[in-house]
């Protein structure tokens, strides 16, 4: 705990009686001067290029950010995951880096490599894996205790850079197309399974290339049952030790929003093919969630709604929901 409390950022007392949000604007003032990486980061991060490619009613934002190449070309082999060193452990974090504490056992921290203006990492205390089980209820209370923004996970083998340490990311609501497009699409694109009188609402979204199944309630409990219940449905992975799957988080108006997409592969084929057929795009909540990383040039370039559905199809599980008890 001490090597904790030496990241914990030291804020005014008219801020540490305030909303997480002036907390986290406060630490991002106070990072962005003193630490130097992350500066450099977020400068770069202004002259990232976008552009949009439309698939009718929803979109995706597809973005050149060669910073990231670190975690989209990240070796997570077991042997690499063993012998370097987490960079989320306390004991390894830059000097300068320092945080907020949320919820006791958390430390959120600005992310160095950002893909948003507010990209955050929440870490758990003790170096532990990523393993979601057990852990649904905080990811809904921090997404209360942030109303502002996402909160999103990463499984094992589905865009964790460190599956060996717990941790959350988040994101500034609305950054992510699947932020609204959840919310504004025609109830003839969702396939209810669970209905309003359970006091959740569960359904899955309808040609929407991924498999997205939503969970939605004014109270936690429902929605951890529920995905309590689809967790053990799903096929499970030996080596992530939980099935494959990335979840985003959200709380708006006095609801819970759970939205899981399971998935059946790490990487689609064109991350590993060679030449001119291979595409650098590894999935992981962030191009889920509608923002496509390219660490290359040209793979923003040149990539294309035909090929998001073949990297979609070859990514993401689809779930028969036949013989679910919910």
């Amino acid at each position: 705990m001490e090597r904790i409390i030496e990241h914990v950022l030291t804020l005014p007392e008219e801020i540490s009686t305030g909303s997480f949000e002036g907390k986290i604007a406060f630490m991002y003032s106070e990072q962005l001067t003193n630490w130097d990486m992350a500066r450099n980061h977020y400068r770069h991060f202004e002259s990232v290029e976008r552009r949009v490619i439309s698939a009718g009613d929803f979109s995706f934002i597809v973005q050149h950010n060669p910073a990231r190449a670190r975690s989209t070309c990240a070796d997570l082999s077991a042997k690499t995951i063993e012998t370097r060193k987490c960079f989320l452990c306390s004991h390894h974090l830059p000097q300068a880096q320092k945080g907020l504490i949320i919820k006791d056992k958390y430390l959120l921290l600005v992310n160095p490599f950002p893909i948003f203006d507010r990209h955050i990492t929440i870490s758990d205390f003790n170096h532990c894996p990523q393993r979601i089980d057990g852990r649904i209820i905080d990811m809904l209370e921090m997404a209360a205790l942030l109303p502002q923004f996402t909160v999103f996970y990463n499984g094992p083998f589905c865009g964790a850079s460190a599956p060996d340490h717990f941790h959350f990311q988040a994101a500034q609501k609305g950054i992510m197309p699947v932020d609204s497009e959840v919310s504004r699409i025609d109830s003839s694109r969702k396939r209810i399974f669970v209905g309003e009188k359970s006091d959740v609402q569960v359904y899955e979204l309808i040609d929407y290339l991924r498999t997205a199944i939503v969970m939605e309630s004014q109270w936690k409990e429902p929605i951890d049952y529920c995905f309590a219940r689809l967790m053990e449905n799903l096929p499970q992975n030996a080596e992530a030790g939980e099935p494959l799957m990335n979840l985003i988080a959200s709380y708006t108006d006095g609801v819970y929003r759970l939205i899981v997409f399971p998935r059946k592969a790490q990487r689609p084929s064109c991350y590993y093919a060679v030449g001119d057929e291979r595409i650098i795009v590894s999935p992981a909540s962030v191009e889920l969630g509608g923002i496509i990383v390219t660490p290359r040039e040209e793979d923003f370039r040149r990539l294309t709604l035909d090929d998001l559905k073949k990297i979609f199809d070859e990514v993401s599980l689809k779930v028969s929901f036949k013989n679910f008890v919910w």
